[in-house]
């Protein structure tokens, strides 16, 4: 693909949308523990983000929980810009009793929980800074070096205890999540990654990051943000379908700089005989593997 193909850097993801059981359910978990403000609720449908800025949107309707190997959401992540915020969501999982896990990825730190619906969530603080180069092993994985000299896996267990010195007592944790909180990347468990990548990347224009059938991991992005949408394959065989009327990604939000770059996706899908649907600035198109995405132009 020919560099004016290629999204814009300034493109980014917005409000990702997920099915729950139940929405009152919910909320408990994303309002107070993950500390997303409530922007709007019509019963079936509520809106959640942060200084009015629209991150999650729950939509009721879902029968049963999605199953933890299906295909289709694996998780939503929602990034902070300081590690103290990061701090102060880990202090509120701990306090809630929730289930959760947290890892050092070197380029980033991470805490991960999902809710009442199977929906998973990443909680991320992005530490580019460490990274110095990566390199693939000949047994297929891939081996990571900080600027300090070390080697890492990207999958060391984050020191909570450590992050939670971030806090002093007079800061307390408590919500709501920071104002510049935003959608980072989203990633899904796939059947086919390689269809997938030829869709994203050959077709829509993001360009490729990792793609590694031996390490399990296939994403894109754009020059300004590497990491926006990825595809694993770590169920292996026991990935399933997702059940009919379960919970899990309604659909996400890309958002586009202008008109003319939605102008451009639009005639890539076309020229794809790929179906899509535009009202205005808005294209809906589903991925080979049925996932929805909804493309929007910003207002110039």
């Amino acid at each position: 693909m020919k560099n004016e193909d290629l999204l814009a850097a300034a493109t980014r993801l917005g409000p990702a949308h997920l099915r729950v059981i139940d929405i009152p359910a919910a909320l408990p978990l994303w309002r107070d523990v993950v500390g997303l403000a409530v922007l709007a609720n019509d019963g079936g449908m509520t809106d959640l983000g942060v200084d009015g800025k629209s991150l999650i949107v729950l939509h009721a309707g879902a029968t049963t929980a999605l199953p933890p190997k299906s295909r289709g959401l694996f998780h939503v992540a929602v990034h902070v810009t300081t590690r103290k915020e990061l701090a102060r969501v880990a202090a509120r999982l701990r306090a809630s009793g929730v289930r959760h896990g947290a890892q050092d990825h070197l380029v980033s730190e991470s805490l991960y929980l999902s809710d009442l619906s199977g929906n998973g969530i990443e909680i991320c603080f992005d530490t580019p800074d460490r990274f110095a180069s990566s390199a693939v092993t000949a047994d297929g994985s891939v081996s990571l070096l900080a600027r300090d000299g070390t080697a890492h896996s990207g999958l060391e267990p984050l020191d909570l205890d450590r992050l939670l010195l971030e806090l002093d007592t007079a800061g307390g944790f408590e919500v709501p999540l920071a104002a510049d909180a935003f959608i980072g990347h989203i990633h899904m468990r796939a059947r086919s990654p390689e269809t997938l990548m030829a869709f994203y990347l050959g077709v829509l224009g993001f360009k490729s990051h990792i793609q590694s059938r031996s390490f399990g991991l296939f994403d894109c992005g754009t020059d300004e943000r590497r990491h926006m949408v990825a595809f694993n394959i770590w169920a292996g065989s026991e990935l399933e379908e997702p059940p009919l009327g379960s919970a899990g990604l309604e659909h996400f939000t890309v958002v586009l700089p202008s008109w003319e770059d939605m102008a451009a996706v639009a005639q890539r899908l076309r020229h794809a005989n790929v179906p899509a649907r535009q009202t205005g600035r808005v294209l809906d198109v589903s991925d080979p593997e049925g996932n929805r995405l909804r493309m929007v132009a910003a207002v110039d």
